[in-house]
């Protein structure tokens, strides 16, 4: 009886367990069923990300300051220039040759989605002409390439002073002589933005020119003949302008409070009588404004001073 018993308890263990096995079975084939299917497109977008990561990283690591450029300095005959820490000189009697970069921004130039590098640069062939010029690089085959070039020119003459991408184009910023500067002084500073097609940079609308040195108008209180204004000049800032109205015949006097400061006339018709670094003196031969210009002198450090102007 007992063997009965014993029996009939084995086989019903046996029974379970099987039904728990097979239950086991349905649930991990039904969960294989219902997981989701990899997609090819996801795929290839995360493997396109991951490139574009990559080609971003490759042209960020190009180092601009030790490499080797065409510079269009030289004249029709290429030339290729190697540059140590920023810097290439070469000065044998008449050959002589200063190139050094200025500046290396990124963005995408070109709207592949990879970044692109702008490099600013300055060349010297000798005399007072200082010629800019930009390269835009970006990546080939994990290899560097020139994209295409920016125009400069001669310091106030066209001379570039950035470049970089915004919202898709390439922002350039050059400078402007005006009427009263010459190559050697800037006066207005001209915005020209780019589409970057192929080789090519297509001009996006037109150029944009704003006064490098915008001028304060000097006030004086009713019936006061002299007025006061404190200034600060930096090396960012090293300049300031002045505009003054008159009458024909007045004497204008101008006047610092710091040897480290140089005034001048820079627009009216009038007779100097003296202008020697912290005072100008003049007698005005024209009715309307007249703009005098503060500049820092002598110094690196910041200058504050004090200018008075007086009418007579």
């Amino acid at each position: 009886m007992k063997s009965c018993i014993y029996f009939l308890l084995i086989l019903c263990l046996a029974c379970a367990n099987a039904c728990f096995v097979s239950s086991r079975k349905e649930a991990t084939e039904s969960s294989n069923s219902n997981a989701t299917p990899t997609n090819s497109a996801d795929i290839s977008k995360t493997e396109g990300i991951k490139a574009s990561a990559e080609a971003e990283n490759l042209i960020r690591k190009v180092d601009f300051k030790n490499f080797t450029y065409e510079p269009g300095c030289v004249g029709e005959d290429k030339q290729k220039i190697t540059v140590k820490n920023g810097e290439y000189s070469h000065d044998k009697g008449d050959d002589t040759l200063y190139f050094y970069v200025r500046d290396v921004t990124y963005g995408d130039a070109n709207g592949d989605q990879i970044e692109d590098a702008i490099v600013l640069t300055t060349c010297n062939t000798g005399g007072s002409g200082q010629f800019s010029e930009g390269f835009i690089f970006g990546t080939k085959d994990g290899k560097t390439e020139l994209l295409s070039r920016i125009e400069g020119g001669d310091r106030a003459d066209g001379g570039l002073r950035s470049a970089k991408v915004e919202n898709g184009l390439l922002v350039v910023e050059r400078n402007g002589a005006g009427e009263t500067g010459g190559a050697c002084c800037p006066e207005f500073v001209v915005t020209s933005k780019y589409k970057l097609e192929g080789k090519n940079l297509k001009q996006i609308g037109g150029d944009v020119s704003r006064d490098l040195y915008p001028p304060q108008r000097v006030k004086f209180e009713k019936g006061a003949k002299d007025a006061f204004i404190d200034v600060k000049l930096t090396n960012e800032e090293d300049i300031k302008r002045f505009v003054i109205s008159a009458r024909e015949q007045q004497l204008l006097t101008v006047e610092s409070s710091s040897k480290d400061v140089s005034i001048t006339l820079v627009k009216g018709n009038a007779d100097v009588i003296e202008q020697d670094g912290k005072r100008l003196q003049a007698t005005l031969k024209d009715n309307g404004d007249f703009v005098v210009q503060v500049q820092k002198i002598n110094t690196d450090k910041p200058v504050n001073a004090s200018i008075n102007f007086d009418i007579k």
